[in-house]
């Protein structure tokens, strides 16, 4: 695991402090799951609103069972795209910060 100290040398200050404020948080997913056309994925949250999803989108969406934290998605991400620890976490961030937006997730 990284320390905050060794994020805050390789990342920008507001991103490590988002991350701290949620790393121990476990989103939960809300919609349902209508399928997938090539490399779209479909959730609705309700009949009047469905989203596309890229691969990423939606695999961090099923990520979000409650279970997971924010730091267990992270290091789940780094490990299976085989990429630095640190490289996916301003991502993880904003793909969870637009999905809570819209409704797809709730901390």
């Amino acid at each position: 695991m990284s320390s905050e100290e060794e994020l805050r040398k390789k990342l920008d200050r507001g991103v490590v402090d988002r991350y701290v404020e949620v790393r121990s948080t476990k989103p939960t997913r809300r919609g349902n799951f209508l399928g997938v056309e090539e490399d779209k994925f479909y959730v609705a949250v309700s009949e009047e609103e469905v989203y596309e999803l890229s691969p990423l989108a939606y695999y961090i969406w099923a990520l979000c069972d409650g279970e997971h934290t924010v730091e267990d998605m992270a290091h789940n991400i780094s490990e299976n795209a085989n990429v630095e620890y640190y490289k996916v976490i301003e991502p993880l961030l904003v793909v969870l910060d637009e999905m809570r937006k819209v409704g797809l997730i709730e901390y």
